[in-house]
């Protein structure tokens, strides 16, 4: 049977009936808030991996949450899927002038800076424009996140270096601001206040590096922890051929099998 979008608003519109599942008939919008975060999740997971099956399989899971909330609050009086999509299709055409009207652009950058022109607008419009440009960062967000989008919000209102030099300078600074407060440890004080404090100015700083440079600090991070997964597996691999335990090898031992282990990876990925 080919289903299609209404079909999907059927079956859950189904399941939540009276005599449909008594799972989903207990569910609400914060019962299933963590089911969002963890289909989300996954499907980035599948698009790292540029796995297009589970990219879709994935993306089906998100939509099915957006579905079920939509049915929950319609039970509610509140909205409907219908309103869902109502809103942020009159939204995208309303922020595309160049494409729905008669406005014209040249770049991607003009569409970016259009873009934000017309949100102030509603802003103003929705008499928002005495709130905090804080007010629009969720508090739910996974930290990192966060913090990339406090760093956009901010920008987008002017507080940004207009170069990356400034940039760098300052995560240099958050470092040797570290640096000192470790030297300032002893037997009687571990200083953990102070060392965490300035460890996650350094983290900010390098946020906003990655912003400046033009990539995604999350995506970044992702990366690098794939990349080392795929690497401590491969030491796994390479110290079982020899029979010996992970915790007998000792540091230097691992040391040398972290070594073969990347030379043989990036051989792999040669070939």
């Amino acid at each position: 049977m080919k289903y299609k979008f209404e079909d999907l608003v059927d079956i859950l519109k189904r399941l939540r009936a009276e005599d449909g599942c008594p799972w989903d008939r207990a569910q609400d919008t914060h019962t299933l808030l963590p089911y969002l975060v963890e289909e989300s999740s996954e499907f980035i997971d599948a698009a790292l991996d540029e796995d297009k099956a589970h990219m879709c399989e994935e993306l089906g899971d998100v939509l099915l949450q957006v579905v079920f909330h939509s049915q929950v609050c319609k039970e509610s009086g509140d909205f409907n899927i219908d309103d869902v999509v109502q809103g942020i299709c009159e939204k995208m055409v309303r922020r595309h002038p160049h494409v729905f009207g008669d406005a014209h652009v040249d770049t991607a950058s003009d569409v970016s800076r259009r873009w934000e022109k017309i949100k102030a607008q509603e802003a103003t419009h929705r008499n928002d424009a005495n709130k905090s440009v804080m007010d629009k960062v969720s508090k739910s967000m996974p930290t990192l996140a966060r913090t990339q989008d406090i760093i956009r919000r901010v920008a987008k209102v002017g507080f940004d270096w207009g170069e990356s030099g400034p940039v760098f300078d300052k995560a240099q600074e958050e470092f040797n601001e570290f640096r000192a407060e470790m030297g300032k440890i002893s037997p009687e004080d571990a200083n953990i206040d102070h060392l965490e404090e300035e460890f996650g100015d350094i983290m900010f700083s390098l946020v906003n590096v990655a912003r400046h440079c033009g990539f995604n600090a999350d995506v970044a991070l992702r990366r690098a922890n794939a990349k080392f997964d795929k690497r401590f597996r491969e030491v796994e691999r390479l110290a079982q051929g020899e029979g010996k335990p992970l915790k007998d090898i000792g540091l230097e031992g691992l040391q040398k099998l972290w070594k073969k282990a990347k030379s043989n990876l990036e051989y792999e990925s040669l070939e």
